[in-house]
């Protein structure tokens, strides 16, 4: 009864102290590529367990760059990634696994694939994130819908939300372009469209994001607008209307209305209920300060459940956080549960203590009796059954010393052998 839950606790410590789990952000430039280090750092820092302790005894999250959301399902999927930014709604099957276009550092540990499967659970929503569609004032377009056939158009890296949800929009419309620069990221990106090599530009990113102010401002470019976006979300409704208020990038002085998605941070059923409540807690308390900077973020919904918003299902970690129900240790009708499991185990060692005593005293007892039978069929029974005696008291002294018998059991032992004088 102890030393199997130490043995447990003791595994478990020393398994998390050496489990390393991946963080899939996204591509250089992108908003999840910025946060991924932040949300890290936090889930990484050590609480206030681990100070007393001095020692790490939760698993390390590692940020890995990706092509985006896509490639994030996938890789959560197959068992490689354990937590990751995603766009809710998008779709968990494929039939062809995306492929990144881009060149990442990847470690052999990212190589090691698992059988399809669905593995991927909603952690929590974060920010809504608007498709920026970005044009060369040149073209004359300021409408979506106006966009020439063939232009020659940047979409994001294959395995990313802005292609996906960018083909979506264009084959509603029937536009067909041609989509160039798969393999540059949204810095890269940024750039060649100041330079012309880039015609229309669709970026899924918050707002106020680096590149997308930097691209707002430059005089050659503008922000289209989607019409009719209400008719896109009637078919996808996972895809929400948003509008950008006049004034807020520095050249748009008219209201854009444009499609977006809601940015969510993802997890993996391989985590635990324990894992995954301890991560939305560390995240929940640093929420504010960690997406302050970006506008319509969730940071005030941490307090109530997000499941009727999202379409992902909550991993059950992120389900017992919502509710408020914490998982094993953390739960305090566990706590009471382990509270009575220590109250039966140390009534199980109070009653096996005293069996034991009284096992002794009657030992003794016994050999009193023994000793006065000897005693009688010898010659002299009274110097025989004195120096039995004497003996059986030595022991019985010997017993109280190291606390073995108490001293009403001694006394009675005691009292037995003079009886028997």
């Amino acid at each position: 009864m102890v030393v199997i839950p130490l043995v447990y606790l003791l595994v478990l410590l020393i398994e998390r102290k050496h489990t390393n789990y991946y963080l899939f952000t996204g591509p250089r430039g992108g908003s999840s590529y910025l946060l991924g280090p932040r949300f890290a750092d936090v889930l990484n820092k050590p609480d206030k367990l681990e100070t007393l302790l001095r020692m790490n005894i939760v698993p390390h999250f590692i940020p890995q760059e990706s092509c985006g959301a896509l490639d994030n399902i996938y890789y959560i999927n197959q068992g490689i990634a354990h937590v990751g930014f995603a766009e809710d709604g998008l779709p968990l099957h494929f039939e062809k696994p995306p492929k990144c276009s881009l060149q990442l550092e990847q470690s052999d540990a990212l190589q090691k694939g698992r059988q399809d499967g669905i593995r991927l659970r909603a952690l929590m929503p974060l920010y809504r994130s608007p498709l920026h569609v970005v044009a060369r004032k040149e073209l004359g377009v300021s409408d979506l819908r106006e966009i020439q056939p063939h232009s020659k158009v940047y979409m994001g890296p294959e395995g990313g939300a802005t292609g996906f949800v960018t083909e979506l929009i264009l084959k509603h419309y029937g536009i067909v372009v041609d989509r160039i620069a798969k393999d540059l990221n949204f810095e890269q990106a940024m750039t060649q469209m100041i330079q012309g090599h880039i015609e229309v530009g669709f970026f899924l990113v918050p707002l106020h994001l680096d590149a997308m102010e930097t691209l707002s401002q430059h005089p050659d470019l503008k922000l289209l607008t989607i019409g009719q976006a209400a008719s896109m979300k009637f078919l996808y409704p996972y895809l929400e209307v948003i509008t950008i208020p006049p004034s807020t990038y520095k050249s748009t002085s008219k209201e854009i209305t444009t499609l977006g998605t809601k940015t969510i941070l993802v997890t993996s059923t391989e985590l635990s209920d324990q894992e995954v409540y301890e991560i939305a807690t560390k995240l929940s308390h640093n929420l504010h300060d960690l997406i302050k900077d970006i506008p319509l973020n969730a940071t005030k919904l941490t307090d109530r459940d997000p499941q009727k918003d999202l379409y992902y299902p909550l991993h059950e970690g992120a389900l017992r956080f919502y509710s408020h129900n914490p998982p094993f240790l953390l739960d305090p009708h566990m706590l009471v549960g382990i509270g009575t499991y220590l109250s039966v185990l140390f009534a199980v060692y109070k009653v096996l203590l005293q069996f034991i005593r009284n096992y002794r005293m009657q030992r003794i007892l016994d050999a009193v009796d023994r000793a006065v039978v000897a005693s009688r069929l010898s010659k002299d029974y009274t110097a025989r059954y004195r120096l039995h005696a004497r003996k059986l008291s030595h022991k019985a002294l010997i017993l109280l010393r190291h606390q073995r018998i108490n001293l009403d059991e001694f006394t009675r032992i005691n009292e037995y052998i003079k009886g028997h004088a």
